[in-house]
């Protein structure tokens, strides 16, 4: 025991010595851009940050980010653009946080934060969080958040991108940039001239490029954003969707991709469809509201893009109001050897549900625009006092089977984060009294009750260091909390089962060690799993005999 306390002080010693943690001005931070090393947290100050960031070759690790924040609240930290070069420009990166900044693009052009696409980049593991992104709208090309490398593992959380060319660029328009294993929530995207946010196709074999995208059945989930084309957008030929979801490859490695696209509000697109679909997805708990429906446009279009046939596709429990003749949730063209569903739904729009297999068509209640004021509180359209709640006793039915959508993140929870009681239709799970968020144009919270994923540990919310690793003997887990909070610290082996509890219960702001003895437990490698509220943070340990 004395030899392994002489150990962990040591290994403390060591960790608190290496992590940096470096106050900048606008005056000196470019000096510290090159060295950042994994652990180091860069603070720039309040002030306005002329020269951009230009990040190369900055990798972090997992236990470890690079994390480079401004200060939190009220966008004091200001990054300006420059002609000559993106403003936050990344390029073979890997665990890096870029926080609580504001970017001002002051109508040049070129985009706020930009995986690079030169040969052979990449960029993974990228957390961008609450950033306000302004001014980048000088065309349709310029854009907010941008990958035009393979990316995966990014977390683009609680952003607002106002009036950009468009607001989030995820791939290359030649589909040999994947886009992988993402999670975008929390964003507010306004007034966009094309979309708000796109992910463009895979093709085949392009995900077999680095060990990190060649991996299959990854997820991306899209949760909880609120987006909008109100007012700004390209007309005719340049118009374009509130979002678009492109395909996966059609065979190999990421075939079986999917996309979860949930609890989030979609409003108003006067000049195209509200989403389009073609890759495999989940859409569920959402509401799409379109008062200028543009005629000729379907609000939710599931459909073929560049050759490729929709396949997988399930449309369940969300709330579309659209003020137009041509479709509210429309199927066409999808590969038939595959199942498209689309249940539950309450839809109010011209040919409210189209396309699908009766069969696969169950249990959506449907009507016309005018007719939804019969189902909900207020299908109004004036904003301010739009409420799609249903009315006391109204959209339900007979329990709808939850089977075929359990697999899907959170698919029992509506679209206030509560239970889903299955005789209900559309987003909503009650009537009469909504207890949950007001449909508005602002950032939206997580839901406490919502599903953490493993990717969530990269936002630096708290840290975790494992010490020794490899061990054989005790091993410890030093946590650095920035806030009070409940957590249960747990050790899994790698078929999930729980086989240690560290910790269940409060843990303190600031430096906690947990130990443990790994006496009676195979030889191989070991999860180290925290939850605090809706987050999880992953370690990975190696024990050997």
């Amino acid at each position: 025991m004395k030899t392994f306390c002489a150990l962990l002080l040591c290994i403390l010693g060591h960790w608190t010595a290496s992590a940096a943690r470096i106050t900048a001005t606008p005056a000196d931070y470019t000096g510290y851009l090159n060295g950042l090393v994994a652990g180091d947290t860069l603070f720039l100050t309040a002030g306005v940050y002329a020269e951009g960031l230009s990040l190369k070759g900055r990798n972090g690790t997992a236990e470890n980010p690079i994390v480079i924040m401004g200060v939190e609240g009220e966008y004091t930290t200001v990054l300006t653009a420059r002609s000559c070069c993106n403003t936050i420009s990344i390029t073979l990166c890997q665990y890096l946080v870029i926080k609580n900044m504001k970017v001002d693009g002051l109508n040049l052009e070129v985009d706020a934060v930009k995986a690079e696409g030169t040969s052979g980049n990449w960029a993974h593991h990228i957390t961008i969080e609450n950033l306000l992104i302004v001014n980048h709208g000088a065309n349709q090309q310029i854009v907010g958040i941008s990958t035009k490398c393979s990316a995966w593992g990014w977390v683009i959380r609680g952003n607002t991108i106002i009036g950009a060319g468009t607001g989030l660029y995820l791939g290359n328009s030649n589909g040999e940039a994947p886009f992988v294993n993402g999670l975008i929530e929390n964003n507010l995207v306004l007034n966009c001239v094309g979309y708000d946010m796109q992910i463009k196709h895979q093709l085949n074999t392009v995900r077999l490029a680095f060990p990190g995208t060649a991996v299959d059945s990854q997820v991306t989930i899209i949760r909880y954003n609120v987006m909008s084309k109100e007012s700004g957008a390209s007309t005719g030929a340049d118009a374009r969707p509130v979002l678009l979801l492109g395909a996966f490859p059609s065979t190999g490695v990421g075939a079986n991709d999917r996309y979860e696209v949930y609890g989030n509000f979609f409003y108003e697109n006067p000049v195209e469809a509200m989403l389009q679909i073609t890759g495999n997805a989940a859409l569920y708990a959402n509401v799409v509201v379109n008062h200028q429906a543009a005629s000729g446009f379907r609000t939710v279009y599931v459909t073929s893009q560049n050759g490729f046939q929709p396949r997988n596709v399930a449309v369940f429990h969300n709330t579309v109001l659209a003020n137009g003749a041509t479709g509210g949730i429309r199927l066409y063209g999808a590969d038939p050897a595959y199942e498209q569903a689309c249940s539950a739904n309450a839809v109010f729009a011209g040919q409210p549900v189209s396309g699908f297999l009766p069969a696969h068509a169950v249990d959506n209640i449907t009507g016309t625009y005018a007719g939804a004021a019969a189902h909900v509180r207020a299908p109004d359209a004036t904003l301010s006092l739009l409420n799609l709640y249903p009315l006391p006793a109204a959209l339900q039915g007979v329990a709808t089977g939850s089977e075929r959508f359990a697999t899907f993140t959170d698919f029992d929870k509506d679209f206030n984060g509560r239970s889903y009681d299955w005789t209900y239709r559309g987003a909503y799970s009650g009537s009469g009294v909504n207890p949950g968020w007001k449909l508005q144009l602002a950032l939206r919270e997580t839901p406490a009750t919502t599903t953490g994923t493993q990717v969530l540990a990269h936002t630096n919310d708290f840290l975790g260091t494992v010490f020794p690793n490899p061990a054989s003997g005790r091993f410890a887990l030093l946590l650095e909390m920035e806030h009070d909070a409940d957590a249960r610290v747990a050790l899994t082996d790698a078929a999930g089962r729980v086989r240690r509890i560290l910790h269940e219960g409060a843990l303190r702001k600031g430096s906690t060690t947990l130990t443990a003895d790994a006496a009676g437990l195979e030889r191989g490698f070991y999860l180290l799993t925290v939850r605090v509220k809706d987050r999880l943070m992953v370690r990975k340990l190696l024990l050997e005999k």
